[in-house]
């Protein structure tokens, strides 16, 4: 697969998961010792925001970037089971 084939949604997430994984590293902070939002050690602090990052970023990739070949390979349903499905589903279609 070249860099070519990529789409997209799939180069931002490689993007955004190699600046994570630069920031997941934190030698900025090793040799601080201030303390933060309340008395958090900065280094401590840092690394709760990065796990609020690495979760909105995980979100993001399951439902932006996941690939719909993988979907279409596990979920391979003709269009007349798919209307019977859909007709007896609770949720209301998008």
């Amino acid at each position: 697969m070249s860099a070519s084939s990529l789409s997209v949604s799939a180069r931002i997430f490689w993007l955004i998961f190699l600046v994570l994984l630069f920031l997941h590293q934190d030698f900025w902070n090793w040799t601080d010792e201030r303390t933060v939002f309340l008395g958090m050690p900065v280094g401590l602090f840092h690394h709760a925001l990065f796990s609020v990052a690495c979760s909105v970023f995980g979100a993001w990739a399951v439902c932006r970037a996941w690939p719909k070949e993988w979907e279409e390979w596990a979920d391979p349903l003709d269009a007349s089971s798919e209307e019977s499905t859909e007709s007896k589903s609770s949720f209301p279609k998008e």
